[in-house]
Formats: structure tokens, sequence, C-alpha cells
């Protein structure tokens, strides 16, 4: 495979305080939106490099029209996301990395107020700003490391036994408001803001993971190597989401895509055996969710409940299969003649 060819104007011997690394696959139109309020409201030192994985929408051609001072890296294959932000990473030259989705954009100085917090909080080696979807609904951010134990607390309802601030604190992902700042395990991959040591010492994404299951895999390993990360709520990012994925998969597909990941992530972090015991419990909690909403389905007139025994019949199918490759198709009967 030929290497990756760089475009665009070189930095300045000024060096920037701040690098945006944002990869695109067929989002020519979000990325002009992404870059243009990248410049119209960010007031910092910074440079802009953007990793294009082979797009066919002629991206290239629009970032060398609109955005000469950009620099331009192009693949000649879409190598995935966590290899294209390497990429991206190792070509930067900022004391800050910014991690960008190029279906986000931002409506004021966001970025620079980040980049102010990593520099005031020598503590935080990573941080991720509030994200939010165009209409202004919030989306979750941060989440706590994929365990065992979590995964039974949650499925089996377990948390309900203990007070709200408490588990909130516990489970953070759609357990929590998002209103404060607080240390996760994990952030979504859409904005990242982190050290360049960081990247040096640790290591930047896997590169077994073409996408889904990076950014979980990465988190948990920066925080293994002693690294702090940090949600901090001062601050808007807004993301419109899976813009590269829906051209390639349906929702289904990104359902097991997503599902395959964790289990990934899980099992290259603490190995094969534990991760054959944390597919266990995701079927374990899987399948006892099933089994109460098949009995509430027929005594609720809400269809809230028939969308539950789906949701965990598919979800159990998966984690079956996942642990017995060729068990057949047969949970999925459960909501057939419905």
């Amino acid at each position: 495979m030929s290497e990756p060819n760089q475009i665009g104007s070189s930095p300045s011997s000024n060096t920037p305080l701040l690098s945006i690394v944002v990869v695109s696959w067929n989002t020519r139109d979000t990325l002009a939106d992404c870059l243009a309020s990248i410049f119209q409201h960010t007031q910092l030192n910074f440079e802009v490099i953007v990793v294009d994985n082979d797009s066919a929408d002629r991206t290239v051609e629009m970032l060398k029209s609109d955005f000469p001072q950009v620099r331009v890296i192009t693949n000649d294959s879409n190598r995935g996301f966590g290899r294209a932000c390497n990429q991206g990473m190792q070509a930067s030259e900022g004391q800050l990395i910014l991690l960008l989705n190029s279906d986000t954009f931002v409506r004021d100085d966001v970025i620079a107020g980040m980049t102010y917090y990593m520099q005031s909080r020598p503590e935080v080696s990573m941080a991720a700003c509030q994200l939010r979807y165009p209409d202004g609904r919030v989306q979750h951010t941060a989440y706590r490391s994929l365990s065992i134990w979590r995964s039974l607390f949650e499925d089996l309802w377990i948390y309900k036994l203990v007070p709200s601030p408490k588990r909130e604190e516990m489970l953070l992902g759609g357990y929590w408001q998002n209103d404060r700042e607080i240390e996760s395990d994990w952030l979504a991959g859409a904005f990242m803001m982190l050290r360049r040591d960081v990247f040096e010492k640790v290591g930047g994404f896997s590169e077994d993971f073409f996408m889904y299951g990076e950014d979980s895999e990465w988190c948990m390993r920066i925080r293994r190597a002693g690294h702090r990360i940090f949600y901090n709520p001062n601050g808007v990012a807004y993301h419109i989401g899976s813009v590269s994925s829906d051209i390639e998969w349906t929702q289904k597909e990104r359902l097991r895509l997503c599902h395959l990941g964790g289990l990934r992530s899980y099992s290259k972090i603490n190995g094969a055996v534990l991760g054959f015991f944390y597919q266990l419990a995701r079927l374990l909690g899987s399948s006892v969710r099933l089994a109460v909403y098949s009995i509430l389905a027929p005594l609720r007139m809400n269809d809230y409940y028939r969308i539950q025994r789906r949701v965990y019949a598919w979800q159990a199918e998966f984690y079956l299969q996942a642990l017995m490759p060729g068990s057949g198709r047969f949970l999925s009967q459960v909501v057939t003649n419905e």
C-alpha cells in the first residue's frame, strides 16, 4: 500500500498550541460546515489536519479550494477511524490535540475554552466538552469502564436499589444529567482533547479496530497507564452523528458493530478468559430482560414493553451467537407473531 500524501500549507515555525485532527470519509458538506465553524469561532494558535480516507465525493478538492490553510493527509483506501486518527496525531505539532468528528460544528469559542481548561488543570490528561445534537438534545459523552459487575448491575436492575446520586456516578452514560464536571473512564470519540505526551507515552488507537469500540479501548488503556480523563460541561459542541456510517451500514448493522466493538474492547484490555465471562454476563442480562419484558408485554397496553422485548430478543441472540457461533437464529421467534 502506498504511503499517504500530504497537501496544503505547512505549519508555521511558531508551534501551534493546539492541533485539531479531523477524519473524513465521504462527508464533504458536513466537513465544510465543521471547518468553517472552527475558523469562524476559534481564537487560538491552532492548526487543522484533515485525514481523508479515500473519499469519492470530491472532499479533497473542496479542501484545496475552500480551506487552503488546512493540512490534508490523503489515504488511498478507507483505513478506518482509529488508524486515520493516529496518522493525524503523528503528523500534528501542537502541545494539545483535539480529535473532532467531521460531522461536528461549534457555535462559539468552545475549543479555546477547552484548551484553557486543559492548561489550567495539569492533572487532566484527556477531556471532553458537552455534546449535543443540532436541535439541542444532550448526547451521552462520559462513560464508566466496561466490566462484568457493572454489566450485571445495570442489566439486572440492581442499580434501582442504589440512591439516585450514587447510581448516576456509578453508571454515567444515560443515567446522569451531564451537568457537572466529573472524572470518567472513557469518552465518546466525537470530541476528545488530550495532551501530546499521552499519545507519545500510551500510543494511539488500537489499529485492530476499524470503527466502533476503539474509543473505549483507548481510554481504558490510557486510564490503566495512570492518566486521568474528565468531562467538562462548560462548553458545547454539536454532533450530527453517524453521517459516515449511515452511508455504509443500516441501523441494525451499526448496532451490531457497536455491540461487537464493546466485546472486542473489553477482551483486548482484559484478556480472552475474562472476555468470555463478560460476554456471558451480557447474555445473562439480556436474557433476563427479555424474559421480563415478554411477561409484561401482553399485560400492558403500552408499546414500550413490546419494543423492549424486541430489543432484548435481538440483543440476547447477538450475545448467544458471540459465545456460540452457529447457534442459530431462534430467539427472534419470541417476537415473530405479535
